[in-house]
């Protein structure tokens, strides 16, 4: 039976005109960023971070140039939403709320695609990365609701920064490890850093 917004005749819950063109149109926009990520994931699996432009992305998606800018201000910005899944894996490990399964997979990753990490994490990207990585860390720093010793935002840089480097030094073929001793090494240091960063609540000067 037609639905004709009454919600007579109609099975489930009541979803009234607006909300299901708000809910196309969602879903639309979800479709659209997705394809935009997968064509840009893939020539990034191509050739590299490198000279990916706009007009590269569109001509992979098949999607109009205006509509990119609809969604994106650049390329740059895309790339940082596709690391944005990724690294929320490590921001879940290294805040205490990750699986470390999840982590060693995302490590062994990172090291099968080493030349893409190695630009990632050591180029022209390298500091967008770690902000995009510290405000991760902070807004799961600050959903668990402890005191620190520093400011949110400089004990979140500290995490990132202590997580980035080994990565960085292991894509890099710095020093031989397999990415178990690297996930567990990441999650055991990041919890020593929380404890030590976690000011204890006889730290707090009493009220005046």
């Amino acid at each position: 039976m037609d639905w004709d917004g009454s919600g007579i005749g109609h099975r489930g819950p009541i979803v009234r005109k607006g909300e299901a063109m708000a809910n196309g149109e969602d879903r639309r926009v979800r479709r659209t960023r997705e394809s935009l990520r997968q064509a840009f994931n893939a020539l990034v699996l191509e050739g590299g971070r490198g000279d990916i432009r706009v007009a590269d992305i569109v001509a992979r998606a098949d999607i109009g140039r205006s509509t990119f800018y609809d969604h994106y201000r650049s390329a740059d910005e895309l790339h940082m939403e596709a690391l944005s899944a990724p690294l929320s894996i490590l921001a879940d490990a290294v805040t205490g709320s990750g699986d470390r399964e999840r982590l060693e997979w995302l490590l062994a990753h990172f090291w099968e695609n080493r030349a893409r990490a190695r630009e990632t994490f050591t180029g022209a990207d390298r500091d967008k990365v770690v902000r995009l990585l510290t405000g991760q860390i902070a807004e799961r720093l600050e959903a668990i609701g402890d005191r620190y010793r520093l400011p949110l935002p400089l004990a979140a840089l500290q995490l990132a920064e202590l997580s980035l480097a080994p990565v960085r030094g292991w894509v890099m073929a710095l020093a031989p490890a397999d990415a178990g001793q690297l996930a567990e090494s990441l999650i055991a240091t990041a919890a020593g850093v929380r404890e030590a960063l976690r000011q204890d609540r006889s730290d707090t000067p009493p009220a005046h």
